[in-house]
């Protein structure tokens, strides 16, 4: 059985400001945000984890680092995987979330997921999104069917990819709203086909 264990990254300089923060910009954790991601791995010390694996983003990497040195593996190295990059939001990334409210397609990214078409934003489509991260993951799975992965990236990515896999709607997983900073979602399979959700959006070891 795969364990996909998945942490988003820590609040960042964008995520502060209200930025569109995708697959393309890039900024830096906030300096809280590196001790969230140390008592992250605080509380995940002790579990045994075949790999680590990360998103190319700086910001995911930074956390994965602070992760592992806080469960005490600062020398152990993470797995790059371009397939978990964050979603494209085109033109639109780094922009302030606000600037874009009267475009027309505003409402249809936030609200309607399955019809959203990214014509003025130039970025990739729902669809696109989910069946790229989902190939990361299958790939993970097939070749670490029988251990526990720890996984760094972002908000859109673990909140679709466990949702999706575990068969849910794209508009209602947008409805339900994103996994929050430095969270920790926890995902099982035998087979890349029947999935079991072992823990959601879990942030009580920052408290």
């Amino acid at each position: 059985m795969t364990e996909f264990y998945l942490i988003r990254h820590g609040k960042t300089v964008f995520n502060q400001e209200g930025r569109f923060q995708g697959g393309k910009k890039d900024s830096a954790l906030l300096k809280q945000s590196i001790e969230d991601a140390k008592k992250a791995g605080e509380y995940l010390k002790g579990t045994h984890f075949e790999a680590f694996f990360s998103s190319p983003m700086g910001r995911s990497k930074q956390t994965g680092k602070a992760v592992l040195e806080g469960m005490g593996l600062g020398d152990v190295s993470i797995g790059t995987i371009e397939g978990l990059r964050e979603f494209d939001f085109g033109n639109w990334d780094g922009d302030l979330v606000s600037e874009h409210e009267k475009s027309s397609e505003f409402e249809t990214f936030f609200k309607d997921p399955e019809n959203f078409v990214p014509i003025e934003m130039q970025g990739e489509d729902y669809h696109q999104f989910v069946g790229r991260i989902q190939h990361a993951a299958e790939k993970i799975h097939l070749e670490h069917p029988n251990g526990k992965v720890l996984i760094f990236a972002h908000a859109l990515v673990n909140t679709f990819l466990v949702k999706t896999l575990l068969g849910e709607n794209l508009n209602k997983i947008r409805a339900e709203g994103l996994v929050d900073n430095t969270s920790l979602c926890i995902l099982k399979t035998n087979d890349f086909a029947d999935f079991k959700l072992k823990m959601w959006n879990n942030t009580d070891y920052l408290k």
